[in-house]
Protein backbone atom coordinates (compact mmCIF):
# COMPACT_ATOMS: atom_id res chain seq x y z
CA UNK A 1 0.00 0.00 0.00
CA UNK A 2 1.27 3.32 -0.84
CA UNK A 3 2.38 5.95 1.73
CA UNK A 4 0.18 9.10 1.56
CA UNK A 5 2.24 12.34 0.49
CA UNK A 6 3.30 14.38 2.97
CA UNK A 7 1.95 17.55 0.78
CA UNK A 8 -1.58 18.16 -0.82
CA UNK A 9 -1.87 19.75 -4.51
CA UNK A 10 -2.80 23.04 -2.97
CA UNK A 11 0.70 22.78 -1.08
CA UNK A 12 2.18 22.04 -4.09
CA UNK A 13 0.32 24.87 -6.28
CA UNK A 14 1.50 27.11 -3.75
CA UNK A 15 5.20 26.21 -3.68
CA UNK A 16 4.88 26.46 -7.40
CA UNK A 17 3.12 30.26 -7.42
CA UNK A 18 6.36 31.09 -4.97
CA UNK A 19 8.45 29.51 -7.40
CA UNK A 20 7.34 31.44 -10.32
CA UNK A 21 7.15 35.22 -8.25
CA UNK A 22 10.49 34.39 -7.56
CA UNK A 23 12.57 32.73 -10.00
CA UNK A 24 10.47 33.23 -13.34
CA UNK A 25 8.45 30.81 -15.31
CA UNK A 26 11.66 28.68 -16.39
CA UNK A 27 12.01 28.21 -12.77
CA UNK A 28 8.98 26.15 -12.68
CA UNK A 29 9.67 22.58 -12.98
CA UNK A 30 9.08 19.06 -11.18
CA UNK A 31 12.34 18.77 -9.64
CA UNK A 32 12.26 22.79 -8.67
CA UNK A 33 8.62 22.11 -6.87
CA UNK A 34 9.88 19.29 -5.21
CA UNK A 35 12.91 20.54 -4.16
CA UNK A 36 11.20 23.32 -2.79
CA UNK A 37 8.73 21.34 -0.82
CA UNK A 38 11.84 19.03 0.47
CA UNK A 39 10.11 16.04 -1.29
CA UNK A 40 10.43 14.22 -4.62
CA UNK A 41 8.94 14.64 -7.90
CA UNK A 42 6.82 11.70 -7.42
CA UNK A 43 3.78 13.93 -5.02
CA UNK A 44 4.28 16.27 -7.80
CA UNK A 45 3.11 13.97 -10.60
CA UNK A 46 0.54 11.98 -8.53
CA UNK A 47 -1.41 15.06 -7.56
CA UNK A 48 -1.33 17.01 -10.65
CA UNK A 49 -1.09 14.44 -13.26
CA UNK A 50 1.29 16.22 -15.30
CA UNK A 51 3.54 19.73 -15.38
CA UNK A 52 1.66 21.21 -18.14
CA UNK A 53 -1.90 20.75 -15.86
CA UNK A 54 0.49 22.21 -12.88
CA UNK A 55 1.37 25.21 -15.44
CA UNK A 56 -1.85 25.88 -16.67
CA UNK A 57 -3.20 26.30 -12.71
CA UNK A 58 -0.04 28.48 -11.91
CA UNK A 59 -0.61 30.66 -14.84
CA UNK A 60 -3.95 31.34 -13.74
CA UNK A 61 -3.23 32.48 -10.60
CA UNK A 62 -0.03 33.74 -11.32
CA UNK A 63 -2.31 36.44 -13.81
CA UNK A 64 -4.93 37.02 -10.83
CA UNK A 65 -2.20 38.03 -8.84
CA UNK A 66 -0.59 40.35 -11.45
CA UNK A 67 -4.60 41.56 -12.41
CA UNK A 68 -4.62 42.30 -8.85
CA UNK A 69 -1.81 44.28 -8.42
CA UNK A 70 -2.46 46.48 -11.53
CA UNK A 71 -5.95 47.31 -10.52
CA UNK A 72 -5.06 48.48 -6.81
CA UNK A 73 -5.10 52.24 -6.92
CA UNK A 74 -2.01 54.12 -6.75
CA UNK A 75 -2.51 57.06 -4.16
CA UNK A 76 -2.11 60.60 -5.54
CA UNK A 77 -1.79 59.31 -9.41
CA UNK A 78 -5.07 60.41 -12.04
CA UNK A 79 -7.10 57.08 -12.51
CA UNK A 80 -5.92 57.49 -15.89
CA UNK A 81 -1.94 56.60 -14.87
CA UNK A 82 -2.56 54.40 -12.56
CA UNK A 83 -2.08 51.01 -14.07
CA UNK A 84 1.12 52.84 -15.47
CA UNK A 85 2.81 53.49 -12.08
CA UNK A 86 1.58 49.84 -10.50
CA UNK A 87 3.48 48.15 -13.54
CA UNK A 88 6.46 50.34 -12.58
CA UNK A 89 5.74 49.15 -9.26
CA UNK A 90 5.45 45.62 -10.13
CA UNK A 91 8.54 46.02 -12.35
CA UNK A 92 10.64 47.05 -8.74
CA UNK A 93 8.66 45.12 -6.56
CA UNK A 94 7.37 42.10 -8.42
CA UNK A 95 10.01 41.44 -11.14
CA UNK A 96 9.67 37.89 -12.20
CA UNK A 97 5.94 39.26 -12.45
CA UNK A 98 6.78 41.79 -14.61
CA UNK A 99 8.54 39.62 -16.70
CA UNK A 100 5.31 37.45 -17.64
CA UNK A 101 2.90 40.54 -17.29
CA UNK A 102 5.23 42.41 -20.18
CA UNK A 103 4.72 39.50 -22.49
CA UNK A 104 0.71 39.47 -21.61
CA UNK A 105 0.77 43.09 -22.18
CA UNK A 106 2.81 43.02 -25.60
CA UNK A 107 0.52 40.31 -26.98
CA UNK A 108 -2.83 42.00 -26.36
CA UNK A 109 -1.34 45.50 -27.45
CA UNK A 110 -3.18 46.26 -30.65
CA UNK A 111 -6.79 44.98 -28.28
CA UNK A 112 -8.92 47.64 -27.16
CA UNK A 113 -8.07 48.95 -23.60
CA UNK A 114 -10.31 47.30 -20.82
CA UNK A 115 -13.45 49.15 -20.10
CA UNK A 116 -12.11 49.86 -16.51
CA UNK A 117 -9.39 51.67 -18.14
CA UNK A 118 -11.55 53.52 -21.16
CA UNK A 119 -13.64 54.70 -18.51
CA UNK A 120 -10.58 55.51 -16.27
CA UNK A 121 -9.31 57.83 -19.47
CA UNK A 122 -12.68 59.71 -20.24
CA UNK A 123 -13.59 60.72 -16.77
CA UNK A 124 -10.75 63.67 -18.34
CA UNK A 125 -13.10 65.95 -19.20
CA UNK A 126 -10.20 66.28 -22.13
CA UNK A 127 -11.07 62.83 -23.66
CA UNK A 128 -14.61 62.69 -23.03
CA UNK A 129 -15.67 63.14 -26.41
CA UNK A 130 -12.39 60.66 -27.79
CA UNK A 131 -13.19 57.78 -29.86
CA UNK A 132 -12.40 54.91 -28.93
CA UNK A 133 -9.69 54.41 -31.60
CA UNK A 134 -8.33 58.06 -30.12
CA UNK A 135 -8.29 56.17 -26.67
CA UNK A 136 -6.04 53.10 -27.65
CA UNK A 137 -3.77 54.92 -29.89
CA UNK A 138 -3.51 57.16 -26.17
CA UNK A 139 -3.06 53.54 -24.25
CA UNK A 140 -0.45 52.39 -26.58
CA UNK A 141 1.86 55.43 -26.02
CA UNK A 142 1.40 55.79 -22.64
CA UNK A 143 2.33 51.41 -22.24
CA UNK A 144 5.16 52.12 -24.61
CA UNK A 145 6.40 55.11 -22.74
CA UNK A 146 5.70 53.17 -19.23
CA UNK A 147 7.78 49.97 -20.82
CA UNK A 148 11.04 52.25 -21.35
CA UNK A 149 10.22 53.97 -17.70
CA UNK A 150 9.79 50.34 -16.08
CA UNK A 151 13.34 49.65 -18.18
CA UNK A 152 15.36 52.54 -15.73
CA UNK A 153 13.57 51.63 -12.52
CA UNK A 154 14.28 48.19 -12.23
CA UNK A 155 17.45 47.37 -10.82
CA UNK A 156 19.97 45.68 -13.33
CA UNK A 157 21.19 42.93 -11.62
CA UNK A 158 23.07 39.59 -11.49
CA UNK A 159 23.40 36.30 -8.88
CA UNK A 160 25.70 37.77 -6.83
CA UNK A 161 24.28 41.27 -6.21
CA UNK A 162 23.23 42.21 -2.58
CA UNK A 163 19.84 44.19 -2.31
CA UNK A 164 21.29 47.70 -1.48
CA UNK A 165 23.72 47.25 -4.96
CA UNK A 166 20.14 46.53 -6.82
CA UNK A 167 18.68 49.32 -5.64
CA UNK A 168 21.41 51.54 -6.36
CA UNK A 169 22.08 49.99 -9.98
CA UNK A 170 18.52 51.69 -11.17
CA UNK A 171 18.32 54.83 -12.89
CA UNK A 172 15.39 56.09 -12.01
CA UNK A 173 13.56 56.13 -8.48
CA UNK A 174 9.80 55.39 -8.33
CA UNK A 175 9.39 59.02 -7.57
CA UNK A 176 11.39 60.45 -10.68
CA UNK A 177 9.74 57.98 -12.71
CA UNK A 178 5.91 58.91 -11.47
CA UNK A 179 7.26 62.87 -12.79
CA UNK A 180 8.49 61.50 -15.51
CA UNK A 181 5.06 59.25 -16.60
CA UNK A 182 2.94 62.36 -15.16
CA UNK A 183 4.34 65.03 -17.42
CA UNK A 184 3.89 62.72 -20.22
CA UNK A 185 0.80 61.68 -19.79
CA UNK A 186 -0.42 65.06 -19.55
CA UNK A 187 1.69 65.91 -22.72
CA UNK A 188 -0.25 63.00 -24.64
CA UNK A 189 -3.53 64.09 -23.20
CA UNK A 190 -3.15 67.68 -24.72
CA UNK A 191 -1.80 66.77 -27.79
CA UNK A 192 -4.93 64.63 -28.23
CA UNK A 193 -7.02 66.89 -26.71
CA UNK A 194 -6.19 70.11 -29.12
CA UNK A 195 -8.62 71.43 -31.96
CA UNK A 196 -8.17 70.58 -35.19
Amino acid sequence: MARPSRVSAHDIEQAAVTLVRERGIDALTARGVADALGVSTQPVYSSWGSMDALKARVAEKVEQQISAFLREPEPGVPPMLSVGMRTLRLAIEEPALFELAEGWMRATFHQAPPAALLRAMRADPRLATATDDELKRLNGMLWIFTQGLAAVVRPAHSDTDTPSELSRSAVLTLAEAREYLTAAGEAMVRDLARPG
